[in-house]
């Protein structure tokens, strides 16, 4: 049986450029390759829970303007089933991104988290029968912050993807069972430290933690084990745009797939930076799912 998961949560249109260097100011550089894709953490991570194999759908808010019609036909042709059951004024939130051809690395330029943190709420509920996970990326709140609930209730587990703290993540993390977080995540007064942010969440309710560092190993922490997770070696990296995104994806797969099992946790955890590496060795969100 496939594997289905509900990601709510941003979508975003992605504009994405391919650089020799990042242009100095009042200075223009010409493109060695240029995308334009969905993107967002929930987005992204939907795409690879696709990719692994699984049948993901992205619960989100978009405007009503023409070019939320590139969204949807991306996520079309990534396998990703769309609903969306909100709407707002104005383009759809738009990244302006650029990656350095020499080390992968990427710049981004997009609006504040803030400005999706509440005010569009979601016009239906969405079903969550056969769903076998749910990752939230925080975003659009009141959209996702239903779902989560829901879910919990029902025994599926939530996942968060936590990338940056904002004003209202407390009230997302209290809603999940399983915080993915990034080492930029910094809740007030923990300075980012691994012990004091994973002090934090459990004193959200969420005990089972994963933090990952770019390149670096990913740690991890249940209530009966942690440890240190180390992650493949890519050589050369040509873009890491996504990759956090795609990490989370294709643990939430493994989850939604085997149920969770925080005994399993370091495996699920090596699984999904496997589908990572895949990902860092093409140009842009896209190539690598050919």
């Amino acid at each position: 049986m496939t594997a289905a998961a509900i990601f709510a949560g941003l979508s975003t249109l992605d504009i994405v450029q391919l650089v020799e260097r990042l242009p100095a100011s009042n200075q223009k550089v010409a493109a060695l390759d240029f995308l334009v894709a969905a993107g967002g953490p929930a987005t992204n991570a939907a795409v690879a829970f696709a990719r692994c194999g699984g049948a993901p759908a992205l619960v989100t808010a978009l405007p009503r303007h023409d070019l939320s019609a590139l969204i949807r036909a991306d996520l079309d042709r990534c396998g990703v089933r769309l609903e969306a059951v909100a709407a707002y004024d104005g383009p759809p939130v738009t990244a302006s991104i650029m990656v350095t051809r020499a080390t992968g690395d990427r710049a981004v330029v997009s609006p504040s988290g803030i400005a999706t943190a509440g005010g569009v709420a979601a016009e239906r509920e969405t079903p969550i029968d056969g769903i076998g996970a749910v990752l939230v990326d925080g975003y659009f709140p009141d959209v996702s912050l239903p779902i989560a609930r829901r879910a919990r209730d029902a025994g599926i587990p939530v996942i968060l993807d936590a990338g940056s703290h904002k004003p209202h993540t407390d009230e997302v993390v209290a809603a999940c069972d399983i915080a993915v977080v990034s080492d930029d995540f910094a809740p007030p007064g923990t300075g980012g430290e691994p012990s004091a942010v994973l002090a934090y969440l459990a004193g959200l309710g969420v005990a089972t933690a994963v933090i990952t560092r770019g390149g670096g190993s990913v740690l991890f922490s249940t209530p009966a084990s942690s440890g240190e997770v180390e992650v493949p070696r890519v050589s050369p990296v040509v873009d890491t745009l996504g990759a956090g995104d795609f990490f989370h994806g294709a643990l939430t797969w493994r989850i939604a797939s085997l149920g969770r099992d925080d005994a399993r946790l370091a495996d699920d955890i090596a699984f999904a930076s496997a589908v990572v590496a895949e990902s860092l060795g093409s140009f842009g969100t896209r190539a690598w799912l050919a």
